[in-house]
């Protein structure tokens, strides 16, 4: 069966942006993206990766400014013709489409609060470049939090917790001292971030603040970039602070402001994971179909078979309903939080669980499909599926449904 994109509404020139983002991962994502799956985690941020070529590629292209306006150098474009591109991307490499997409993080946050001196010192050079000479990371994880800092948002899970990387008051400036997790995406190669830090004295996480800053300033390091099971094209790794300075300007959310601004921002990554998520499930059934297509057993190819055939209607159905939960809540979110308006994080949460699960299955139906084949590096499905399997750990998804998942009931 070939996919059915139920929006009507679509145009030609969407569809030509789509058909141009797909060219280019299935030409350079693709590819390397394999390549850097089997390269070490030191090898794949090194200065000759060519993690760092294929990244500059998607620059020049402006998949990393899709949010920008035009006249800031963007792509300017809608929710709609994002996720289209989000999709395609991510059917080529997820670990790549990753970096791509988080590279901005910092710059669209400023652009979205509406924060003029963030804007001038953070989002226009960022937008400006037109390659990928500026790079961004979001820094919230730490190495013994993680989901139960999102207890902002539930006041009946909040609990007394001390922050590993705490900010102090020092006059006009604010000292950060401490460390985020080895979870950090992008932060092995990223020359600034949006860092999520508690207050000193603060009793919990509820009344945080979020940062924006360079990398290069005194007291920040690095640690070694994480060697992981899936979707190991993403470089991840802690950040350490040591008595950094920043000026108060750089705080752009404050403790009053911090729940509202957290919500807001995990509705957009959740349903943007949703939808790398689905582009990943889209790769593993569509070389699933091709191998079935070509391997012949009992005489005939075991695309013929009745048994293979019921696990691929299975497989399609699974796409075109992560596709379509996927861009339905994605546009909804995305739009009104663009006019300023709340979006139900609960529904990107949704979303997300549903396409990470359904990835993993489609990816794990694939590898059984190839037989043998399945588990050997000669065939991108095994890759596949260890990504999937990453998918269903990262951004803390039990703890997202057992916090916020109730209140869709």
């Amino acid at each position: 069966m070939s996919y059915l994109d139920y929006d009507l509404t679509i145009s030609d020139e969407q569809r030509e942006l789509q058909q141009a983002a797909h060219t280019f991962a299935a030409e350079v994502l693709r590819p390397v993206g394999i390549q850097l799956d089997r390269m070490t985690a030191d090898e794949v941020v090194a200065p000759a990766s060519p993690l760092h070529e294929v990244f500059g590629q998607a620059c020049a292209l402006g998949y990393n400014r899709m949010l920008a306006p035009p006249e800031l150098g963007g792509l300017g474009l809608d929710p709609v013709t994002r996720h289209l591109l989000l999709e395609e991307l991510s059917w080529g490499n997820v670990g790549v489409a990753a970096v791509i997409f988080l590279s901005s993080n910092h710059a669209d946050v400023a652009l979205a609060l509406g924060n003029a001196e963030a804007i001038d010192e953070f989002t226009m050079p960022f937008y400006a470049a037109g390659d990928s000479s500026i790079c961004g990371c979001w820094a919230i994880t730490e190495p013994d939090h993680g989901s139960d800092t999102l207890t902002a948002m539930r006041p009946e899970l909040r609990t007394p917790a001390r922050g590993q990387l705490v900010a102090r008051r020092d006059g006009d400036d604010w000292i950060l001292n401490g460390q985020k997790s080895a979870w950090v995406s992008n932060a092995p190669i990223a020359t600034h971030a949006m860092v999520n830090v508690q207050f000193e004295g603060e009793a919990d996480f509820a009344r945080s603040g979020v940062f924006l800053l360079p990398l290069d300033l005194p007291g920040v390091s690095r640690g070694r970039p994480l060697d992981k099971h899936g979707i190991r094209s993403l470089p991840q790794g802690e950040l350490f602070f040591e008595d950094v300075r920043l000026p108060h300007r750089w705080l752009i959310v404050g403790p009053d402001e911090y729940a509202a601004h957290l919500e807001a921002h995990l509705t957009a990554f959740n349903a943007g994971v949703s939808c790398v998520a689905s582009g990943l499930a889209r790769a593993a059934y569509e070389c699933a179909l091709a191998y079935t297509k070509e391997r012949v057993q009992g005489g005939k190819p075991i695309f013929e078979h009745q048994s293979v055939r019921a696990r691929l209607f299975h497989m399609f159905s699974l796409v075109q309903a992560s596709r379509s939960l996927s861009r339905g809540a994605y546009v909804h979110n995305m739009t009104r939080l663009g006019n300023g308006e709340p979006a139900p994080l609960e529904h990107s949460i949704a979303a997300k669980v549903f396409c990470t699960n359904a990835a993993l299955e489609v990816a794990t139906l694939a590898v059984q499909l190839h037989g043998g084949n399945g588990m050997t590096k000669e065939y991108p499905v095994e890759m596949f599926l260890r990504d999937a399997t990453a998918f269903t750990i990262a951004d803390g998804e039990n703890a997202m449904l057992s916090q916020i998942g109730a209140s869709l009931l």
